[in-house]
């Protein structure tokens, strides 16, 4: 009894309090200025327009600069899978010691992988060698890559990315890839 009596009180609170908004005025948005224009210079269409060069993050307080936009060109291409056959060499070596291990592949992953891969024990690892040449299974943006790589325990997925088009591609996941075993 003494349950519902609370129940209903909470019911009774919570149904002024709502029926308190209802007459209530509402707020108007603030004004906002405008965003400030990008005007771009020679060779500015390869540029990132977002925002112009030297605002100030307010979140993060870093100065924000232009980034050049990568491209899918044949460069941007080899360059993926090159980087997702190293990182697979670098992952398939189930044999060495988790720091020699850890060495060769930590400067090859993005920050989150890093953090997402530090505690692996190499010992795990299935595959111990890069069998063939990498593809590319996924490429719809300039920014992200799958590559396959073909491995002694099969075929393996490398997810890449980049930040912009000087970046070097990193690695933010390996795993067999769907439907391999």
């Amino acid at each position: 009894m003494a349950r519902r009596v609370a129940w209903a009180a909470g019911a009774v609170a919570v149904a002024a309090a709502l029926g308190g908004c209802a007459g209530a005025p509402v707020a108007q948005a603030p004004e906002v200025a405008p965003a400030p224009t990008v005007t771009t210079t020679e060779g500015g269409a390869d540029r990132y327009p977002g925002a112009p060069d030297g605002v100030v993050d307010e979140d993060t307080g870093e100065v924000i600069t232009a980034r050049p936009v990568p491209a899918w060109d044949d460069a941007s291409r080899d360059s993926a899978l090159e980087a997702a056959q190293a990182a697979m060499a670098a992952f398939a070596r189930p044999d060495l010691d988790h720091d020699a291990w850890w060495a060769g592949l930590e400067p090859l992953l993005t920050q989150q992988a890093g953090l997402d891969y530090a505690y692996v024990d190499p010992a795990n690892v299935p595959a111990t060698a890069v069998t063939g040449t990498a593809t590319l299974a996924e490429e719809t943006s300039a920014y992200v890559a799958t590559v396959e790589v073909p491995t002694d325990a099969g075929l393996y997925a490398v997810v890449l990315t980049r930040q912009d088009a000087d970046a070097p591609w990193l690695t933010t996941r390996i795993s067999p890839a769907q439907g391999a075993q």
